[in-house]
């Protein structure tokens, strides 16, 4: 199971990977000064820290409001999600396109084709996302954060 839960005090996303933490901290948040620290409150540019030492970024996830677009970054990979006005959210990733169907409940479905790959729930400040195949853990992580990104941005703009 993928848990992200925004710690609004802390001003970081914990998520939970199967047994693992990871934190995303907004990259404002590393820089020094209050103007920053201010900025980071708003931000939609998150680092990903895992638990292994050194611990260093990661991956940056990213969350875009006028396109409606999540993106994730890890070394020089990347990937984006796109968004049409009455389909499903899409995403490529390892050369295959998934269709990620939203209802209005928060529950979403993962497909690869007709086929589901993973469900999630989306909740206050949260995502959870259940029943996917293993070599898709580590992004479906990464989307999580980005899906609470975005929920975060919703509330403050929206």
């Amino acid at each position: 199971m993928i848990q992200a839960t925004a710690r609004v005090l802390k001003n970081e996303i914990e998520i939970r990977v199967g047994g693992d933490l990871w934190t995303g901290r907004p990259v404002e948040a590393t820089q020094e000064g209050l103007g920053r620290r201010i900025a980071a409150l708003f931000s939609t540019d998150y680092q990903v820290l895992r638990p292994a030492p050194p611990e260093e970024v990661y991956a940056t996830v990213s969350y875009r409001a006028k396109a409606d677009e999540i993106r994730i970054q890890v070394g020089e990979e990347h990937w984006r999600t796109q968004s049409s006005a009455l389909g499903p959210m899409t995403v490529e990733y390892g050369g295959i396109r998934y269709a990620i169907n939203e209802r209005l409940t928060g529950r979403f479905v993962i497909l690869n084709g007709a086929h589901p790959v993973g469900v999630g729930q989306l909740g206050f400040r949260s995502c959870v996302i259940r029943d996917y195949p293993p070599e898709l853990e580590t992004f479906l992580g990464l989307l999580a954060l980005g899906y609470v990104i975005r929920t975060l941005t919703w509330e403050m703009f929206g």
